[in-house]
């Protein structure tokens, strides 16, 4: 023996930044870029060339809702394989969590559309009770009018986006 112990536990690191990647349907630039990397920097960690800093490999962990040891000491790959669904590799805490955080984002999302009616709302009242409005109330109002448009525009895309992140949540479970 030459005094350096061998590790027997196996890395899968490489292949597993590969599957999970190619299971978001991500580029490697794709993947680069969520991560604050270059494309070359996820090629070497996928061909088993290089390792990440351990700043990096917290951040790709989290992007894939990962813990660290799962994703360098488990086989994804087999995981997958033997349930039929890469699913099984996502830690159940962490989809929960992930859960709840979309529930309140959704819950958010409805309490600012009320506020945002409620206010609209009342705007109507009060501008029907005008008889003539003076210009400079005139274009308050149209500003008002403007900003309404906006705010609805902005929850719709939120709303959008919400519901995109719960489809995709839900194809992780």
């Amino acid at each position: 023996m030459n005094g350096v112990q061998q590790n027997s536990n196996p890395i899968y690191l490489a292949d597993n930044i590969r599957l999970l990647r190619k299971q978001m349907s991500w580029s490697q630039e794709e993947l680069a870029t969520k991560v604050g990397l270059n494309r070359g920097n996820i090629a070497s960690y996928e061909k088993g060339t290089a390792e990440p800093k351990i700043c990096n490999l917290l951040k790709i962990s989290q992007l894939f809702g990962i813990s660290i040891i799962d994703l360098t000491k488990r086989d994804l790959k087999a995981a997958a394989e033997k349930d039929g669904k890469i699913a099984v590799i996502f830690n159940n805490s962490q989809v929960s969590e992930a859960d709840s955080k979309l529930e309140e984002l959704s819950n958010q999302v409805e309490e600012l559309q009320a506020v945002v009616d409620s206010l609209y709302t009342c705007h109507c009242h009060k501008r029907k009770k005008l008889e003539e409005m003076p210009m400079d109330v005139q274009m308050l109002v149209g500003n008002f009018e403007h900003l309404h448009q906006v705010a609805q525009q902005v929850l719709q895309q939120h709303k959008n986006l919400v519901n995109a992140m719960k489809t995709q949540s839900g194809r992780l479970v």
